[in-house]
């Protein structure tokens, strides 16, 4: 006789023990859902290469750690890239601007950005103290332990949750069968449940990797494009940091409805209006729209709507409904919830209510 062959106090005792611990755990992983949820993104957005790699190696534990650091890698060399460059761009911008006032504010950091000197960086941390960092240290050493520990707590947040970040992903690359034979068991191979998880596993692995397919494309088609207008001007480049703005395009191109059109458009308007008021030309800012809307984020647009369509099972327009709703309801972490409720909601409105609705209506 198993465990559940009776509502005994026996079995009682399990479930409270159950939901228990089912609350528990998912009061964990709810205060860290975010790093959860992006983790989730990038296992059905890596899960191909996973596999690829791992017809070659066929060691999980390499084969996970590889296809994490192919991407994770780039991906930090990106953000660090971006925010020097950027740092430099401000400080380009602040000296031909009237915004003297800001720039010597800020010159001591932007310093350390332009020259990555560490003496640079004890200059901007003892600047207008008059003083070396013990005599800082001495004069204020209470504000400066509190300054260190708020920094300290802050980086140490956000380790925290790369770190889970990683742990989840690694994890689900590395066991996703076991985890998923361990509930087929658990069903008992139910043919119903089996066939509705499969293909929400299937779809969110489309749904995710068409994401990451156009941030790839439009980031690439963005550097070919700017660098192929940079060269045919002959006035002076037009995109001055041609990378990083298609950077930044591929970034943009998550943000639900307006899409990369939140960084491209505000930075055409810019060169507009730096050919209305100076000798530059005015086709530089015309151009530059519209090899943006056509090339940069019509086309790359139209492959992931494309591939999304023939691939999957979901709406288009639900996916992206789902990804606007799940920002606004969610913040940024519903940006990546919204799409996986969307195709669970989908699905279950297409498998499982029909048989709900006639076992209702037969009884």
């Amino acid at each position: 006789m198993g465990v559940f062959d009776s509502w005994d106090g026996k079995r009682v005792a399990w479930v409270v023990l159950g939901l228990v611990l089912a609350a528990l755990i998912g009061l964990a992983l709810f205060r860290y859902i975010g790093p959860l949820l992006f983790a989730v993104f990038l296992y059905y957005a890596i899960r191909p290469l996973y596999r690829q790699i791992d017809r070659v190696i066929d060691h999980p534990n390499v084969t996970a750690t590889a296809t994490i650091l192919f991407v994770i890698l780039p991906m930090l060399a990106v953000v660090g890239y971006a925010i020097v460059v950027g740092l430099r761009e401000l400080d380009q911008f602040l000296s031909t601007s009237d915004l003297e006032v800001v720039r010597s504010t800020l010159q001591p950091y932007l310093r350390v950005a332009r020259r990555g000197n560490i003496d640079q960086l004890r200059e901007a941390i003892t600047s207008g103290s008059g003083g070396s960092v013990t005599s800082v240290l001495r004069q204020d050493l209470p504000g400066v332990i509190g300054r260190l520990q708020s920094v300290a707590a802050a980086v140490f947040g956000v380790l925290a949750r790369f770190f889970l970040m990683l742990t989840f992903l690694f994890y689900l690359l590395r066991d996703d069968w076991k985890l998923r034979q361990w509930f087929y068991e658990s069903v008992d191979h139910d043919d119903d449940i089996v066939s509705y998880t499969q293909a929400v596993d299937d779809d969110l692995e489309t749904v995710f990797l068409s994401n990451l397919a156009v941030i790839v494309v439009a980031a690439g088609a963005a550097v070919v494009v700017y660098y192929g207008l940079n060269f045919v001007a002959s006035s002076g480049p037009v995109v001055p940091t041609p990378v990083l703005l298609a950077l930044l395009i591929g970034i943009g191109t998550l943000v639900p409805a307006v899409g990369m059109k939140i960084v491209y458009v505000p930075y055409g308007l810019v060169l507009l209006g730096v050919a209305l008021t100076t000798p530059k030309p005015l086709w530089h800012p015309l151009v530059f729209f519209a090899l943006t809307l056509v090339v940069v984020d019509t086309i790359p647009d139209f492959f992931a709507r494309s591939f999304l369509s023939a691939r999957s099972g979901v709406h288009m327009g639900l996916v992206l409904l789902g990804y606007f709703l799940g920002t606004l309801a969610f913040g940024w972490w519903g940006l990546f919830l919204g799409p996986i409720v969307v195709v669970l909601a989908s699905h279950f409105a297409k498998t499982v209510v029909p048989g709900l609705v006639s076992d209702f209506m037969w009884e």
